[in-house]
């Protein structure tokens, strides 16, 4: 079965990658992967993924925004849409496996990782963390839009790194205090 193609669109003159008008950058998944243990290795992995979480919420966050009105999509079809995007620029095959959104509750699986197969199957721990605030961004882009106040919170619960067949996050909503 073929698979929908991405749209990429090189401006001539910059050089600049955009798809749906946003500017792009193509890396091999090599460079992602080997940035994650260099600095994993430089400051430890909780250090990093406390640093991604933050970056990565706000970064999938805006980029929902900038979707939604690019394809006039709901907030949950924005979601789908922006997990969709992440499977067809190689980051894995990510679905939306359970999604209350009146709870802002989902289960998120990411079989082919690209992170879990840059690591392999025997590291012996979760690598795929770099998820977790984007995961955590969409799920606060569905919020936004009902108008419900809440924290989302995403941790990766099974990683094909550590054995298992695939990589499952949780997403849940903290009250705000």
């Amino acid at each position: 079965m073929a698979q929908p193609q991405v749209p990429i669109d090189v401006d001539p003159e910059t050089g600049i990658w955009r798809t749906d008008g946003l500017p792009m950058i193509y890396l091999p998944r090599h460079f992602l992967v080997n940035m994650q243990k260099g600095v994993e290795a430089a400051i430890g992995a909780e250090a990093y993924r406390d640093m991604l979480y933050g970056s990565s919420d706000l970064s999938a966050l805006q980029w929902c925004r900038e979707e939604a009105k690019t394809h006039g999509l709901t907030p949950v079809e924005t979601f789908r849409h922006y997990l969709k995007r992440l499977s067809q620029r190689g980051y894995g095959l990510l679905d939306i496996t359970a999604l209350d959104e009146a709870a802002g509750t989902a289960t998120i699986t990411v079989r082919n990782s690209a992170f879990a197969l840059g690591y392999g199957s025997e590291t012996g721990r979760p690598v795929c963390y770099v998820f977790e605030g984007s995961f955590a961004g969409g799920m606060r882009y569905v919020l936004e839009k009902a108008g419900r106040d809440g924290e989302p919170r995403c941790r990766e619960v099974a990683c094909a790194a550590d054995g298992h067949p695939e990589c499952r996050f949780e997403l849940r909503c903290d009250a705000v205090a």
